[in-house]
């Protein structure tokens, strides 16, 4: 199919899909106006695509800033609409919604770290301000792909030398990697008196001398979301730009790990929803897909966004128990996990042979689906040590 004969394909099924997801770009809508339509007025090949209009789309929109707190020229967005914009993101690009979730995973965590330890007027919180208002971007390098080590014990190196810090290592991959105005890297730190063999967090200005970018990402799927290595070289880091933690690595996580991580599993799951719910769009447009199929499918799609929504709910009521809100958004993450792949396959099936064929989005989404089974943690890992927190012991955290 031509791109015109697919962006048409993808309007009829998202008309037949009426309110599957409406709600969502309702929400996104009310937050960032104008960036569905937008994002409609393209074809998802072209959106997918490296260098493509979305996420320069999404930075016109406002997205930097939503979830920055109103009082600081942000958006101020709520756990329970963050999820549902990234549904929404998704079901127009996967791309898109993988490189805002990580945007979003940065300034959720630096806003919990500033509202927890700095005053209002802090140096930190005119940074976050100058995020939102310049609509400024920001790649988060806060986990390793590590075959069988802890992903968050850090590759990079931060070294103290007089006020700055000498910061060498890579990230790959690391999405928003074109795009971004930030780059904010766990780094362990050596030869500082207070914080040496600590974890810390660096806030590093992506034009600064010896950041580096190298190709990573081979594959076309999310190739969008330019998910690339990014490689630091002796870069000069000045201390005032470092968040300093009591955390040593292979410990268990502190209060704001557990939060970050929490959101990072809500946002990613909500993310994977979103690009299911075009696969399934795709099936109701099918005039051979019958109307119990098609509530078959969606019993199980909006039960697992259900999931989601009811942890993000819960993140805005309290934080009084972090570690129960990260080991309920797993257990909304691994559900997502197992309906996504159920329910696109079926999807897929229903949509027919010939649809396969000839709607290359098909293939594309069903394969872009799969990609939540790689992100932190490992099910393998996590599975146990939700059945111990269950079982009365404190949430294992260490799977990460």
């Amino acid at each position: 199919m031509t791109d015109t004969q697919t962006s048409a394909a993808s309007s009829a099924a998202s008309s037949a899909a009426g309110r599957l997801g409406a709600r969502e770009r309702a929400v996104l809508e009310r937050l960032l106006p104008g960036l569905d339509e937008k994002l409609a007025a393209h074809s998802l090949a072209e959106l997918e695509k490296r260098g493509g209009p979305a996420i320069p789309a999404f930075r016109e929109a406002g997205g930097a800033g939503l979830l920055v707190p109103a009082e600081h020229d942000g958006l101020g967005a709520e756990p329970l609409d963050a999820v549902r914009v990234q549904r929404a993101l998704a079901m127009r690009s996967p791309s898109l919604a993988v490189a805002a979730m990580m945007h979003q995973l940065s300034l959720a965590t630096f806003t919990e770290y500033l509202t927890e330890h700095c005053a209002p007027d802090a140096f930190e919180w005119i940074l976050l301000k100058s995020i939102a208002g310049e609509k400024q971007l920001v790649a988060s390098a806060s986990a390793e792909a590590k075959r069988g080590a802890s992903m968050l014990a850090p590759t990079m190196r931060a070294r103290r030398d007089g006020t700055n810090f000498i910061i060498s290592g890579s990230k790959k991959p690391c999405s928003l990697s074109a795009s971004m105005d930030w780059f904010t890297a766990s780094v362990l730190v050596e030869g500082d008196e207070k914080y040496d063999g600590h974890l810390a967090m660096a806030l590093i200005p992506a034009a600064t001398e010896g950041l580096v970018r190298r190709p990573f990402w081979e594959s076309e799927v999310l190739a969008g979301a330019e998910s690339d290595e990014v490689v630091l070289e002796d870069l000069v880091l000045d201390e005032s730009l470092m968040v300093f933690t009591d955390q040593r690595p292979g410990t268990q996580m502190d209060t704001l790990q557990v939060r970050g991580w929490t959101w990072f599993e809500l946002l990613a799951a909500a993310s994977y929803v979103g690009v299911a719910s075009t696969l399934v769009a795709k099936a109701m447009a099918s005039p051979r897909v019958s109307r119990a199929e098609v509530g078959a499918l969606l019993v199980k799609l909006e039960s697992a966004m259900g999931a989601v929504e009811n942890v993000a709910r819960d993140m805005t009521a309290s934080i009084e128990d972090p570690g129960d809100q990260l080991a309920r958004s797993l257990l909304a993450r691994f559900q997502v996990q197992e309906s996504v792949m159920e329910v696109s396959t079926a999807a897929s099936e229903l949509a027919g042979g010939i649809s396969f064929i000839r709607d290359t989005e098909v293939g594309y989404l069903l394969q872009a689906t799969r990609a939540l089974a790689f992100h932190p943690p490992a099910r393998a890992k996590a599975l146990p040590a939700l059945a111990g927190y269950f079982l009365g012991e404190d949430l294992d955290t260490t799977v990460y």
